[in-house]
């Protein structure tokens, strides 16, 4: 190996894209009472905003006003004559921008009757990916960690390298749990030795290119020569 082709790679730069479809509801159950949230897991596209989530208790006494705590935003509703109640709150945010998830249990406390509540556990995670470590000395050799999250789940991910066009591409495994997280060591660059000194990298969940592409992350790949 000489080292002209040595070159550090660098990533700078990730943004965030678009919210998963609805994955189903998470429930948890206290005395009669219920409370349940509209998705199995909320991506935040923005980390600093949570996703909107829905929120919905049966079996409380109707008329009742029902506190709902444990978001980052807690919510309050009246009881309809059912015994149920639908409330609106933002999913909770981690407390960091990369990749991960958070479990948080929201309660539903019954204002007049206090004994009347009902828990439930929320997945939240941030649309994102990491590198660690973030710069390597021989880009054709040494790998890094990838960790994604906010992927779909049960899916693969790709990522797509472009200079005008697409000059690279690379598979990862498939994205698992609630969150679409992953981790897989792989090469910052797969098309062998970089002939230009930047790149715009997408990561998505298709097989074949697309910037319409749900969900998906782009950032910029930089080549330092020394």
């Amino acid at each position: 190996m000489t080292s002209s082709h040595r070159r550090t790679v660098r990533v700078i730069a990730l943004t965030f894209g678009a919210l998963l479809p609805a994955l189903g509801a998470v429930a948890a159950q206290a005395s009669a009472a219920t409370l349940s949230v509209d998705r199995g897991c909320y991506v935040n596209t923005d980390p600093l905003v949570g996703a909107p989530m829905t929120i919905t208790g049966t079996g409380f006494p109707a008329g009742d006003t029902v506190d709902v705590s444990g978001s980052d935003l807690p919510a309050t509703a009246t009881v309809a004559a059912n015994g149920e109640f639908t409330a609106q709150a933002k999913a909770p945010i981690l407390s960091h921008k990369g990749p991960g998830t958070l479990n948080t249990t929201l309660t539903a406390t019954d204002q007049t009757n206090p004994a009347v509540s009902a828990t439930t556990v929320v997945h939240s995670t941030n649309l994102a990916v990491s590198t660690n470590p973030l710069s390597v000395s021989n880009v054709r050799k040494d790998k890094v960690t990838y960790s994604f999250s906010g992927f779909t789940p049960g899916k693969r991910i790709y990522g797509y390298y472009a200079r005008k066009r697409i000059v690279g591409r690379i598979r990862f495994n498939k994205a698992h749990g609630p969150c679409g997280t992953l981790r897989e060591r792989a090469l910052l660059f797969p098309g062998g030795r970089p002939h230009n000194d930047t790149y715009t990298v997408t990561f998505e969940s298709m097989s074949r290119y697309s910037r319409k592409a749900f969900p998906r992350v782009t950032g910029k790949l930089s080549i330092l020569h020394f």
